[in-house]
């Protein structure tokens, strides 16, 4: 098997940004990822989810190394300037996915090392629910590759997906009615809702965020219809269940999809091994509450030995300028490769 270079792991992460993958469009870079490991003498494939997997090493212990393939939509120019990388995704998710997809390769395991390289992380996130069910060894800990500027994330908000759907009778903008029109309803019940959950920017406070709007066909009619769709991010201390009890009764208000916060012990194995490995590597390890939602959530119903950790600023996830710093990727791979390392002699407690 053939080891990866800095100059290497550049070209890698420049070819997954040129390849546009959406979420529910990662064919084209799944099949990219699959042809690349085997490349390099990986025995990888690709499921039934379209998730790129393959597993190295044959240890007692199991430990996955978990990024996803999509990005958001917009597409944004690749191109370089000094040390940072631009282009969609190239600090959610294809900067720590790169950082893995080295790892996996460079490393030495001890464990068996399991790759799994999700998709639809940014829709549904099918890719790893998938894997709850699979065959794939039941992993000892899991480190989620995403964008925590190298700190040691163990915990995030839950999100859930609201629809605030109205109806009325329509008609002209001149005649009666205003009290029906459905766009007011619309903009009603939203401040109803947030009203009740608060809106903040913190790890202790739902953030209310209204996203997509569909209103009406023509500026002279009063529309029959008018749908909202809206992001809740979930607070720590609170749960799907009690963001459901809370806007139950406001009326149009429907929860779509929801996931709850998770929060794992600091003193699980996967942390501490990420401490340790970068403290090997002279990077003062820093331990972090994230603000947003990653599939971590879904994954503790393997394990609760987890941690999210890759390379990038979150800032920049999901905006129209997006970059990453090459040598923060290789330094996130370089650590990555000691964890792996050092998860394989941890102490695991039960």
């Amino acid at each position: 098997m053939t080891l990866l270079n800095s100059s290497d792991v550049k070209d890698l992460l420049i070819n997954l940004l040129r390849i546009y993958s959406p979420s529910g469009e990662e064919g084209r870079i799944a099949e990219f990822i699959l042809s690349f490991l085997k490349q390099h003498g990986v025995d990888a494939w690709i499921d039934e989810a379209g998730n790129v997997l393959a597993i190295r090493g044959s240890g007692e212990r199991v430990l996955w190394l978990h990024a996803h393939m999509d990005t958001v939509p917009g597409f944004i120019e690749v191109r370089e300037g000094g040390d940072l990388i631009y282009g969609r995704g190239a600090v959610d998710d294809k900067g720590p996915l790169t950082s893995m997809i080295t790892a996996f390769l460079n490393s030495k395991p001890d464990v068996t090392l399991v790759l799994t390289l999700v998709t639809r992380e940014e829709g549904d996130s099918l890719g790893s629910l998938s894997l709850i069910k699979s065959n794939l060894p039941k992993p000892d800990g899991v480190i989620v590759g995403e964008p925590t500027n190298m700190h040691i994330a163990y915990s995030y908000r839950g999100s859930a997906r609201v629809e605030v759907k109205c109806l009325g009778q329509g008609g002209h903008t001149a005649g009666p009615g205003v009290e029906d029109n459905p766009i007011l309803k619309v903009y009603k019940a939203f401040s109803n809702m947030a009203s009740r959950l608060g809106n903040g920017q913190s790890t202790e406070s739902y953030t209310v965020t209204p996203t997509l709007i569909n209103c009406g066909d023509h500026p002279s009619k009063v529309p029959t219809e008018c749908t909202m769709i809206v992001n809740v991010r979930i607070p720590l201390n609170s749960s799907c269940r009690e963001l459901s009890n809370t806007v139950k009764d406001v009326e149009c208000v429907k929860i779509i999809d929801c996931t709850d916060p998770i929060i794992v012990n600091v003193n699980n194995p996967v942390v501490r091994s990420l401490v340790r490995a970068s403290l090997r590597n002279n990077v003062k390890p820093i331990l972090s509450r994230k603000l947003g939602t990653s599939d971590m959530a879904i994954l503790a119903k393997l394990t609760l030995n987890l941690a999210a950790y890759g390379p990038g600023d979150p800032t920049l996830s999901h905006g129209p300028i997006e970059y990453i710093n090459i040598n923060d990727v290789m330094l996130a791979s370089n650590i990555l490769i000691n964890v792996i390392d050092e998860f394989s002699r941890i102490t695991i407690r039960n």
